[in-house]
């Protein structure tokens, strides 16, 4: 990993991180958060009863136009510089808190620093599970450094139609470096392992219904079903036409009844088992951070 010519992602960029000039995910060489504390709003087994120990890192390596943590990932609203001694601090006063795990957000850009910082905080006695929590737009190089750091993957597979993931999030060939991204994450963790319901270990993978696009899903999750016999999947219906959505006509609306059902079908037809399927029509709300509140640490 090198960020003097940035090449932890798949775009390689090649931008000194360190000097004044930005690659495409806008980040440089300080870390930048925007919030962080407990988050109820993941899954079952990550958010349990304590919640989840939540990192909401700045900027990323997508722009989705339909990103419902626009706030965080594009505006970058609300960041503040941290070192990586204080992000150290920041994980162990969320385990003190009773978090279930440190749930790190959009972490693949800043993966540098994460691997010290990880491995600092094992060294001085984090015992909760470390989770990675991203959009799979990234590279296999980079996530093999993280082999025995990262606990639990919990990829986004997003597109599986390459013209779609150009449109809405500037991603060439995002089903291929995606594919190649969880199938690492796979043999990193294998299939999810829980203890008194809450995760400890493993790989849960994340799809998204867009509105109009429901051979994107179809092609998702038949990768998805894929991986193993055992996977877990959470399926999203919580499709809302955020952010810069509007200028996409196709995709300025919440997803479609009949799309939903269609896509609770594929789940049954492709064979998948393990998961959750989120209710139709459930609220982007619960899930963003909350910023009327000041940061807890």
């Amino acid at each position: 990993m090198d960020i003097k010519k940035c090449n932890l992602c798949p775009r390689n960029c090649g931008i000194d991180r360190t000097g004044k000039k930005r690659g495409f995910c806008g980040a440089g060489e300080k870390i930048k958060i925007s919030w962080c504390g407990l988050h109820f709003g993941e899954e079952p087994p990550v958010s349990g009863s304590g919640g989840s120990g939540t990192i909401f890192f700045c900027h990323c390596n997508l722009k989705c136009v339909f990103c419902q943590n626009w706030q965080i990932s594009q505006e970058c609203l609300n960041c503040q510089e941290f070192s990586p001694e204080e992000v150290v601090e920041i994980m162990f006063n969320l385990q003190e808190k009773e978090a279930h795990n440190i749930n790190l957000v959009t972490p693949t850009i800043w993966a540098f620093w994460l691997k010290g910082i990880i491995k600092k905080a094992k060294e001085k006695g984090l015992k909760i599970p470390v989770l990675w929590n991203s959009n799979a737009y990234e590279k296999v190089e980079t996530l093999k450094e993280f082999e025995g750091l990262i606990d639990i993957y919990l990829p986004d597979y997003k597109y599986d139609i390459e013209k779609l993931a150009i449109k809405y999030s500037s991603a060439p060939e995002y089903p291929k470096i995606a594919q190649k991204a969880i199938l690492e994450m796979q043999r990193q963790v294998g299939n999810l392992k829980t203890e008194n319901g809450v995760a400890q270990k493993g790989l849960i993978v994340r799809h998204l219904i867009l509105p109009n696009a429901i051979e994107n899903t179809k092609g998702c999750l038949k990768f998805i079903s894929s991986i193993s016999k055992e996977i877990h999947l959470s399926l999203m219906s919580q499709y809302n036409p955020l952010y810069r959505a509007k200028e996409f006509g196709e995709i300025n609306q919440p997803i479609s009844l009949q799309e939903f059902e269609s896509a609770k079908k594929m789940v049954e037809g492709f064979g998948i088992k393990n998961g959750w399927i989120q209710e139709f029509g459930g609220s982007v709300k619960c899930l963003n951070p909350d910023f009327n509140k000041n940061n807890p640490f």
